[in-house]
């Protein structure tokens, strides 16, 4: 009887090690680090409060002119001298769908301009954002990825 008891846990064992294996990889979620399009910039995407925001975490040209790169096309002169270093650059967002978030904005600092956006995680390590004006139709999808490990922090 104890041989059939331990057989019955060593299975439950093995069973319960297999199913872990097959839940989806830390790169499913959508939380951590992402290189953007250009490959110009990683963005830390992060909970804050019930929606989710991403903060610029790495710049490929964090100098200018001895200096910290700054935010000087915010339309706001107030905010062009603060650094994209740990700049927000998206907020808003609320999951739709299990691998959609929606309703959210993103942040150009290259133009100082604010899109509406969304996102959408396709695969393991590929994000699908879209910025739009007005509707969705009206917009540009960038494609972001994990970044690998060469890419420090700012």
């Amino acid at each position: 009887m104890r041989a059939i008891a331990g057989l019955v846990i060593a299975v439950m064992l093995s069973l319960a090690v297999g199913a872990a294996a097959q839940a989806p990889p830390q790169q499913q979620q959508i939380f951590g680090r992402w290189l953007t399009a250009t490959k110009r910039g990683v963005v830390d995407i992060y909970a804050c409060g019930d929606s989710v925001c991403g903060r610029l975490v790495w710049l490929i040209n964090p100098m200018r002119r001895g200096a910290p790169a700054a935010d000087d096309k915010n339309p706001d002169p107030a905010l062009r001298q603060r650094s994209l270093c740990g700049l927000t650059m998206l907020g808003g967002f609320r999951r739709a769908e299990p691998q959609r978030w929606t309703d959210g904005w993103i942040y150009d600092p290259d133009s100082g301009k604010t899109y509406h956006a969304t996102m959408f995680l396709e695969g393991a390590g590929v994000l699908q954002l879209r910025g739009y004006v007005g509707i969705p139709l009206f917009g540009e999808t960038q494609t972001w990825t994990r970044p690998d490990g060469r890419y420090g922090s700012c």
